[in-house]
């Protein structure tokens, strides 16, 4: 890398020369004397070999190389200011910044409760809500920081994980229906299916092709709470988590659910970040998360299907 021969105080006294329009105003303004101020400019025309400063008229005006070293110059001091910032705010104990991921299950059940978490501890919150391919993506992209999401298939190495809980799936059927197996389900009544572009909806369609279960599928639909509400209304059955029905709590009463035969199928989630990033955040939020989402699934849904979510 080839050697910088130019300084900071250089950048903000040419920059300053160049918003007043005269080496007198911009010493006023650095405090400065008017002579310490053209020796700064001097010394970075010639670091720079290019006449930055055309100081035949006043007020002054930079250069067509001024023009350019100006806007070099005020992204860097920007930068600096940031990078200051950043540390300042890091060495109180908060993190300057964190772009979030979530999932829409981990948004319906602790979505506002994540932020609120996150308030005293992160300086600027932004969240957004995905799929779970979409969320690796915008974090391998380094658009996001951290996400919440489904695991589904191999993690890239660049990534690092951290478990956050594992949830069964169930059959959730129109409270009105008596108890059926998922043979006699599947010969019955239609099935309400996930988009098979996404994670769940690959994953349920495979483990029903797999038990060589062949429902006839009349829905295929991208939202949870929109499948939960075609169920609600007696229109069919599917596969769920505790998460999928957490999208919309005032539907339980509408429903009932079951577990599957063993050995049931499940997902996990887990809280991913780039490699060697985080690394003193992640343990406690993860830790935090976890109890958060099962203190809100005890609250709604331990007691009436005690075995949905075993301690």
């Amino acid at each position: 890398m080839k050697k910088v021969t130019f300084d900071l105080h250089q950048l903000r006294a040419f920059i300053t020369v160049i918003d007043t329009g005269s080496f007198s105003a911009a010493a006023r303004q650095l405090n400065q004397t008017q002579s310490a101020v053209s020796q700064l400019i001097l010394q970075l025309e010639k670091s720079l070999d290019s006449q930055l400063i055309d100081r035949r008229n006043r007020p002054v005006k930079a250069t067509l190389l001024g023009h350019e070293c100006y806007r070099f110059s005020m992204k860097i001091l920007s930068e600096c200011g940031e990078m200051q910032n950043w540390l300042h705010t890091i060495d109180s104990g908060k993190l300057p910044r964190l772009r979030l991921g979530l999932v829409d299950s981990v948004v319906a059940i602790a979505g506002l409760q994540i932020l609120k978490y996150l308030q005293p501890k992160v300086d600027k919150v932004s969240q957004i809500t995905g799929t779970a391919p979409e969320l690796l993506a915008a974090l391998q992209s380094g658009k996001l920081d951290v996400i919440v999401t489904m695991i589904h298939g191999d993690v890239p190495e660049s990534l690092s994980l951290y478990p956050l809980i594992t949830e069964r799936f169930f059959a959730v059927t129109p409270i009105g229906w008596p108890e059926q197996t998922l043979e006699q389900l599947c010969k019955r009544h239609n099935y309400i299916a996930y988009a098979n572009w996404t994670p769940t909806g690959a994953q349920t369609l495979n483990w029903l092709k797999w038990r060589n279960l062949k429902p006839n599928i009349q829905f295929e639909l991208a939202r949870a709470d929109h499948i939960l509400s075609m169920i609600a209304s007696g229109q069919g059955w599917t596969l769920a988590t505790p998460m999928f029905l957490a999208n919309d709590f005032s539907l339980l009463s509408s429903l009932n659910c079951n577990p599957l035969p063993a050995p049931g199928l499940s997902r996990k989630m887990a809280i991913l970040c780039r490699e060697g990033e985080l690394e003193s955040f992640i343990p406690s939020f993860t830790t935090d998360i976890k109890q958060l989402v099962e203190a809100t699934i005890d609250e709604y849904m331990a007691e009436r299907w005690p075995w949905m979510y075993p301690r």
